[in-house]
């Protein structure tokens, strides 16, 4: 079976929000087809009042993934998974008032990916809603990206940028879509920033499943965007928290990746790129 693609954002019981078992993972993932996965668990540090605060024991996470790897001889070892690559990796989610405690992980701690996502904002989750209430798309979608662009610039101790559209999964607008015609300022600020310093932007295919009976679409005119300004190779994350959903769509952000322009796929070890060609 040819082994072609990377599932970059995968979270494991190690997140408050997931439990799939690391066993698991890889047998599914290796039974899928999968070249390696990367746990990226979340890290949200300060979570508004009312809302569950996602962080978890990193030494704790990265001795069950070096185990795991080693017991099934993974990375190299010649076990009976041949070369899947098993990684170390974290989610992080970006705050001003969490700046100090995620540079006290990165410091401490040795990952071999590193993603930057904006999971809160404003005081709230946007998950259950209440950030959206006084805005119309536009503003909710546009401050959005806005405060995305200025956070990578306070924290750029990353190596890909997780789900940009992640705000148009939870509200109830009829403009489920980020379109880059609509947002082209706040966009090309986040794209030039990652092109010009060797990051990575990913399709992530969580975001376009059916929830609350709107299904977002990716815009394929940002990836385009992207490469235009220099943009690369792109990752392809399925955001599973379950393993039914490894892998998901990965032929499709193929096909999106081709059609503008990109020629590979990138994983992170030891937080630099590995290339796989599309």
């Amino acid at each position: 079976m040819e082994r072609r693609y990377f599932d970059n954002h995968t979270h494991s019981y190690f997140s408050e929000d997931s439990r799939m078992n690391i066993d698991d993972a890889v047998k599914v993932a290796y039974e899928r087809g999968l070249r390696g996965i990367c746990l990226t668990d979340h890290l949200d540090f300060d979570a508004p009042p009312g809302v569950t605060e996602f962080t978890f024991e990193v030494p704790a996470q990265q001795e069950a993934i070096d185990s795991e790897a080693e017991y099934l001889g993974l990375n190299g070892r010649g076990g009976r998974y041949g070369d899947f690559q098993l990684l170390k990796g974290v989610e992080i989610g970006l705050q001003d008032i969490s700046m100090p405690k995620i540079r006290k992980i990165l410091e401490d701690n040795r990952f071999d990916c590193v993603i930057a996502s904006l999971h809160l904002i404003d005081g709230h989750d946007p998950y259950f809603g209440e950030y959206y209430i006084p805005y119309d798309y536009r503003h909710a979608y546009g401050h959005y990206l806005e405060e995305f662009a200025r956070l990578i610039r306070v924290m750029p101790d990353f190596d890909i940028l997780g789900h940009y559209d992640y705000i148009a999964r939870y509200p109830d607008y009829r403009e489920a879509t980020i379109y880059y015609r609509e947002f082209r300022d706040a966009l090309d600020q986040i794209l030039t920033f990652l092109a010009q310093n060797g990051k990575t932007m990913e399709i992530n295919t969580k975001t376009y499943k059916l929830f609350r009976g709107r299904r977002p679409e990716l815009d394929i005119e940002v990836l385009r965007r992207f490469r235009e300004l220099g943009g690369e190779a792109l990752s392809f994350g399925s955001d599973a928290h379950e393993i039914t959903r490894l892998g998901d769509r990965f032929d499709w952000c193929r096909d999106m990746a081709l059609a503008a322009g990109f020629r590979y796929e990138v994983y992170y070890k030891d937080r630099k790129p590995c290339m796989i060609e599309l």
